[in-house]
């Protein structure tokens, strides 16, 4: 049996942990494609990450088995999950490495590295519709090259991206107002800690592992996450008032290829693996949000716990009293010779003109 594998240009330490890209020619002609697929959260972790697994590896099957490829090209997987390659933080830099060949990359954890991805968590109160941000990502990708070129620093092409469901705030004591947070310590992580500025709470650096246990120790009054964590998190037994504020669904996630297995594979499969991972937005940003219903709506399921809805004149008064943290970031992305104001105006332009009534009009005032 001939084999032949794609050159990555591995470090030896790389070369020792890859599995990368192979092509294997069997004597019927149809050639195996060899190519691992890695993750650094367990696949329970997120429904979108799960959906690699379930719904994306097997779409790309069913393609190229619709299309007549499969007469061709066999794909042989090869899966890591839960950082037994690759650790979250580490999967930008695993995958341009070749260490794996598709990467799960959590996008949130580099607003360094992949600025521009990061504009949801800058226009909080847009939609609450996971899949309008999805598509509006997807629009940006499709308009602006300096969103692709994020990636092309780091040697991978991206194939789709996903979306959390909307943020919202879990607290020990009712709030049913906007002033209701005044003087309570709320708890959340990276780019949402910008959502308490101007108000009258006490934003705290946190994170969701750590979420149950101060709040059920008076260390923080609150935390601000999605509902979907609810089943597997239980957080309503820490902080048992849970008030859809809106925050926003939140765009955190890209499906991510090796550049250089990439370019080597015949174009007709290229076109599945995008087809494919396009599918699998689409899907996984659907169950995410009927992830994040089913759990604000088991909220009552938990003994003495509730859940609130703040109504629209209580957003505008939270969303009103931030600063325009939108055009800061855009100014930022200026000096930083991105197109942050373009960008900006087109995200909000694709989120309006998908049905959502902003909040706050973050492009504008």
């Amino acid at each position: 049996m001939h084999k032949f594998a794609i050159k990555l240009g591995l470090t030896a330490g790389a070369v020792a942990l890859a599995s990368s890209a192979m092509f294997t020619a069997p004597a019927a002609a149809q050639q195996e494609i060899h190519l691992t697929v890695a993750s650094g959260q367990p696949l329970r972790a997120m429904v979108s990450l799960n959906m690699v697994e379930t719904f994306f590896m097997p779409e790309v099957e069913k393609r190229m088995k619709e299309s007549g490829l499969d007469k061709k090209y066999k794909i042989v997987w090869k899966t890591a999950w839960a950082g037994s390659l690759l650790k979250p933080t580490q999967v930008l830099e695993g995958t341009r490495d070749g260490i794996t060949d598709i990467g799960f990359e959590p996008t949130i954890f580099h607003p360094d590295k992949l600025p521009l991805e990061q504009i949801s968590f800058v226009t909080p109160f847009a939609t609450s519709d996971v899949v309008q941000v999805g598509k509006a990502l997807d629009a940006l990708h499709a308009a602006i090259p300096e969103f692709k070129a994020q990636y092309d620093k780091f040697n991978v092409v991206r194939l789709g991206g996903s979306s959390f469901d909307s943020y919202e705030l879990f607290t020990t004591k009712p709030v049913g107002k906007f002033e209701d947070i005044a003087g309570k310590k709320i708890a959340t992580a990276g780019a949402a800690l910008q959502w308490l500025r101007g108000t009258p709470a006490t934003p705290v650096t946190s994170n969701m592992t750590l979420y149950y246990n101060n709040a059920k120790t008076g260390v923080i009054d609150g935390f601000i996450i999605f509902p979907s964590a609810i089943p597997g998190m239980k957080f309503p037994e820490a902080a048992p008032y849970v008030t859809k504020v809106g925050f926003g669904a939140q765009y955190a996630a890209a499906l991510i290829i090796n550049k250089d297995v990439y370019n080597k594979l015949p174009p007709e499969v290229r076109k599945v693996l995008h087809e494919a991972a396009s599918a699998w937005t689409g899907a996984a940003d659907q169950r995410t949000q009927e992830a994040g219903e089913a759990g604000f709506k088991s909220v009552p399921k938990f003994a003495g716990a509730q859940g609130y809805v703040l109504p629209r004149e209580e957003q505008t008064k939270w969303a009103n009293a931030m600063p325009n943290i939108a055009k800061e970031w855009a100014a930022n992305m200026e000096k930083q010779g991105l197109p942050g104001n373009k960008a900006l105006s087109a995200y909000m332009e694709e989120i309006r003109k998908s049905g959502a009534k902003p909040v706050r009009d973050w492009d504008k005032k």
